[in-house]
């Protein structure tokens, strides 16, 4: 096991204690959103020019829904906080809130976080701003997560919670609340990655020749709205520098067996761990879904979002400050990581044909978001 160090930095912490402070208390009307951006919009570039490369994450698929959940680990209290399937910065917050609290209660006098992705690093984040000494161990950090190739946008919705998380954890209104507003105090530093998004989603147009209310890239605008948009390399990295400032230890440790895990120095663990949790505490509801992302070259003036269901499978478009995420994949079981060719034809083909009918992009009324 060795110490990961993060990078000196000059001290914040005024600042820290200011944004800590906001993500707990912040309002909660998560419908006073931003005018809409008045440039006319302008279609993404394809063309082999903006290539950058192709990328494999692995979800980690759990039936029956994200697990939050405490069990006794020898002498330790381990709090459960995965599973999340694709949406782990959505849930990134409300479910770090809901870890934290039964940490809290317990009054440890350290705690142990297993795993370095976004669930991780909130959990860590909402600890030490507690004032609770911590300790991140994960065999990988950014840029090397998961949470690293993840779309990370922010959309909220009403089914969440289902199967055993029914009954524990975060209501509905609450995930929704928590999800937009958790981020919200990161958004005045543009370190952070975190910027608000016009987002379209579409379908096909049916074939009864009943015209769209509107449309949009030659399909049904389904929904459009305000919403967050997050650049994982830039918040996790951000995110570590942070909780360097704060105090927080990072160790590189790959844990083989939950034995592993009781001898850490800890009363109490937070299980971040994704995937791992399947090994560690022989979950078999955990499986991976594998998700194939498309990187092209940075346009900075794509300045909106979609995601459009289409026959041979979805395709969705975001932009980062770094890279236009071009995705869609989503394959059940599949643990393969090397990018498939076919995929990535797909996608640029899907995409291409999408731009073909670009006549700009669709108005959207915050307060109808």
């Amino acid at each position: 096991m060795a110490p990961l160090h993060a990078n000196s930095l000059t001290t914040r912490r005024a600042l820290l204690l200011t944004m800590g402070a906001a993500s707990l208390t912040a309002c909660q009307t998560t419908r006073l959103l931003p005018a809409q951006s008045q440039r006319p919009g302008l279609p993404v570039q394809l063309s082999p020019a903006f290539f950058d490369r192709s990328v494999v994450g692995l979800r980690p698929g759990r039936i029956g829904g994200f697990r939050l959940a405490t069990e006794k680990l020898a002498d330790k209290l381990v709090v459960h906080n995965y599973g999340h399937g694709g949406d782990g910065y959505t849930l990134s917050w409300p479910c770090a809130t809901w870890a934290a609290d039964q940490i809290s209660a317990a009054q440890p006098g350290s705690v142990g976080i297993v795993g370095a992705g976004v669930s991780g690093l909130t959990t860590a984040w909402l600890l030490a701003r507690r004032g609770i000494k911590v300790t991140v161990y994960s065999e990988k950090f950014s840029p090397d997560t998961t949470s690293n190739i993840a779309g990370a946008i922010i959309l909220t919705g009403p089914n969440y919670r289902s199967g055993e998380n029914a009954r524990v954890g975060p209501s509905d209104e609450a995930i929704n609340d928590s999800a937009l507003t958790g981020f919200n105090p990161f958004l005045t530093a543009p370190r952070y990655g975190v910027y608000w998004i016009d987002h379209i989603q579409m379908r096909p147009l049916q074939q009864d020749n009943q015209p769209p209310d509107e449309a949009f890239l030659g399909r049904k605008v389904t929904d459009k709205f305000r919403t967050l948009m997050v650049d994982p390399n830039l918040y996790l990295s951000a995110l570590m520098g942070d909780l360097a400032e704060m105090g927080v230890n990072f160790w590189s440790k790959k844990f083989t067996a939950r034995e592993d895990l009781a001898l850490l120095p800890h009363s109490v663990l937070a299980n971040c761990s994704g995937l791992g949790a399947g090994l560690l505490f022989g979950d078999e509801n955990m499986f991976p879904i594998r998700g194939q992302l498309t990187l092209l070259k940075p346009q900075p003036e794509i300045d909106y979002s979609y995601i459009s269901r289409e026959p041979g499978g979805m395709l969705y478009m975001f932009p980062r400050r770094g890279n236009i995420v071009l995705g869609g994949s989503h394959q059940r079981g599949n643990d393969k990581l090397l990018p498939e060719p076919a995929e990535i034809d797909r996608q640029l083909r899907g995409h291409a044909k999408l731009m073909s009918n670009f006549k700009g992009v669709p108005r959207i009324n915050p307060t109808e978001s």
